[in-house]
């Protein structure tokens, strides 16, 4: 399976744990994955190095860390596509967007429980998604529902939010799709003076983050899809 592992967060772990790396090699040793010291300072040596999915799971168990906050998987490269044979129109006209229906974004106080779900494949015409969303047809973008009306008017309860995954850095002022503390949120984003979550319903207080460490971006929202579609 493809992940990225959250590097800051377990150097966080342990070193409030008082963990050294040969410690961790050592517990992971006694739990049938084998690994030295040297190998764990690879995971940390590039971007790119990380464990086996397997080491990962055992570091989760052993030092009491949440799954999805060590481990980020890529919930477009996992999204299923045995749904698109199926479709009816050629698949050169068609862009299938992953739905994840069970994966409810909340905007309110938290949808607990950030796992979202096995997604179904919603086809759309590319000229619809540049229309819409303004979005093109090759961009990474998925669909979930929203729950809560702490996002309105911007975002209406049972709205079905449209993100974008750009790889980008996060925008001051722009919505978010964003796994906080186990939760998954929609909102906007403020970075000065301090990191919080925003909510556009002012009936809501801002969520204040001491630090971003454990906010995991799925991304950027590009508009609201029910019934009348919106474009931001």
């Amino acid at each position: 399976m493809e992940y990225k592992l959250n590097k800051p967060l377990l150097k966080k772990v342990l070193k409030e744990k008082k963990i050294s790396y040969a410690k961790l090699a050592e517990m992971l040793t006694e739990q049938g994955q084998d690994i030295t010291e040297r190998g764990i300072k690879f995971w940390f040596a590039d971007e790119k190095n990380k464990p086996e999915i397997a080491k990962a799971k055992l570091i989760c168990e052993m030092l009491d860390i949440p799954v999805n906050d060590l481990i980020i998987q890529d919930i477009f490269q996992i999204a299923p596509v045995q749904n698109v044979e199926a479709a009816d129109e050629p698949a050169e006209n068609t862009v299938y967007v992953p739905f994840f229906k069970d994966g409810v974004v909340s905007a309110g106080f938290g949808a607990e429980n950030g796992d979202l779900g096995d997604p179904d494949m919603l086809p759309f015409k590319p000229e619809d998604l540049r229309i819409m969303f303004n979005v093109s047809p090759k961009a990474r973008i998925g669909i979930i529902p929203c729950f809560g009306n702490s996002m309105e008017p911007t975002i209406m309860e049972s709205d079905l939010v449209v993100f974008c995954h750009d790889g980008q850095e996060a925008i001051e002022g722009a919505i978010y799709v964003c796994r906080y503390d186990n939760e998954l949120l929609v909102k906007r984003f403020k970075k000065r003076p301090y990191f919080a979550l925003i909510s556009d319903n002012k009936d809501y207080e801002p969520i204040e983050i001491a630090e971003d460490l454990n906010i995991e971006i799925l991304g950027r929202v590009v508009g609201s899809y029910s019934i009348n579609s919106k474009r931001f």
